[in-house]
């Protein structure tokens, strides 16, 4: 093999690191290799020399540089293509800046000059769900739905959707979905979990309804795609943080939705980095989610009530508060608060639940339709909370 002669930068990512091979000569010939009669975006890392940047920008006849920090998440942009590259082609895609200041805004405006499609709308950074409720404000489309920087929604996402959209009837449609989860080393790994079946609801549905929310699984807002007409007037809650907003905003899209529908065909793929929002288990995160408890459960309460006929209601509740029950477990578990902090938890939960009628607990069908749920509650239920970290952790051990 003859010498080599040019420069190696390693990109330092843990086991996902690699190195990027420049051989001597290519970037003063980069004509060779792309065109360069045209307006051209140089996007690179503040880890790389600029004098590179600055070589390929001086051969272009239209050039402009923009650097993010150095890392692999400040410059993710692999929804973007995934949402881009849909068989359904119609759709406008609304680009939120929430006050960044990596140079985001900048390549976001680049490719909305590139594909029609693309609106950017920016603000001053004020979080996830006042980012959101910008995107609503402006939605055009006879339906809307989200995606978050880090995820991939599969090619046939929004045709799957809208097609069960158009056949049912549906105001709401949800479909299946891939969770990843980035361990230590920064690999993702998959979290698997039972894709559910088929279902569509009207209301009033009664048990229909809990068998939807078990069937569709935790109600995040990125599978899903919702009627503008009957649902674009809702908004997020700005005041929730740290990963119920999900939760919260579909509590009121129930509440209001007169039907729904599900397909366990798989349309997005979500990642979880180390950090991320859902899966920030430091302390203060979780004592954020916790505080916010009381105004989910009441909202969740008012969507059963709004599904459900009075006969049915008790047994229906019974089963949404199992699944309360077993997020504080889960929370207070990952979050290792002090004493008072998980006493002060648990009495929040307790007043949520009791401030809502119909607040039995009925331990037998939740274990005969959830084993976890059946164990927390019977951890809950004889004052042995503190056992549930006893209790096997499948995510821990596929993460280790």
């Amino acid at each position: 093999m003859s010498e080599f002669i040019g420069t190696k930068l390693t990109m330092n990512l843990g086991e996902r690191s690699y190195d990027i091979i420049i051989k001597s000569g290519s970037l003063e010939n980069l004509y060779q290799f792309a065109r360069l009669d045209r307006r051209v975006a140089v996007v690179t890392d503040s880890g790389v020399p600029a004098q590179y940047a600055q070589r390929v920008a001086d051969q272009c006849k239209d050039a402009r540089i923009i650097t993010v920090p150095q890392g692999e998440a400040s410059k993710s942009f692999k929804i973007l293509e995934s949402v881009l590259r849909q068989s359904f082609v119609d759709f406008e895609l609304l680009l939120v800046d929430d006050g960044s200041t990596d140079g985001s805004a900048a390549l976001a405006h680049e490719l909305a000059k590139k594909d029609g499609r693309i609106r950017v709308l920016e603000q001053p950074n004020a979080g996830i769900c006042a980012a959101r409720n910008l995107g609503l404000q402006h939605c055009r489309g006879q339906w809307f739905t989200f995606c978050d920087d880090d995820d991939t929604m599969l090619p046939h996402a929004l045709e799957t959707l809208l097609i069960l959209a158009k056949s049912t009837g549906a105001d709401v449609v949800r479909g299946g979905y891939r969770l990843l989860r980035a361990n230590a080393a920064g690999t993702a790994v998959e979290l698997p979990h039972p894709p559910g079946q088929a279902i569509i609801i009207h209301k009033p549905a009664g048990q229909g309804y809990l068998q939807f929310l078990q069937q569709s699984g935790p109600q995040f807002v990125w599978n899903a795609m919702y009627c503008t007409n009957r649902l674009g007037h809702l908004r997020f809650d700005e005041t929730c943080r740290k990963g119920l907003e999900d939760f919260a905003f579909n509590a009121a899209v129930f509440q209001q939705a007169d039907s729904a529908a599900y397909t366990p065909q798989i349309v997005y793929e979500h990642l979880e980095r180390q950090g991320s929002t859902s899966a920030c288990g430091n302390p203060a995160a979780v004592q954020v989610r916790l505080q916010y408890l009381p105004r989910w459960v009441q909202a969740e309460y008012t969507a059963a009530r709004a599904w459900c006929p009075p006969q049915q209601l008790p047994k229906v509740w019974s089963a949404r508060q199992a699944e309360f029950v077993t997020f504080v477990m889960h929370q207070l578990r990952d979050g290792r608060l002090p004493p008072k902090a998980k006493a002060a938890a648990w009495r929040s939960l307790q007043q949520a639940l009791a401030a809502c009628p119909h607040s039995r607990l009925d331990f037998w069908y939740a274990l005969r339709h959830n084993k976890k749920q059946g164990a927390a509650l019977f951890l809950f239920r004889t004052h042995l909370q503190g056992l549930y970290a006893c209790l096997p952790n499948r995510e821990e051990k596929l993460l280790q």
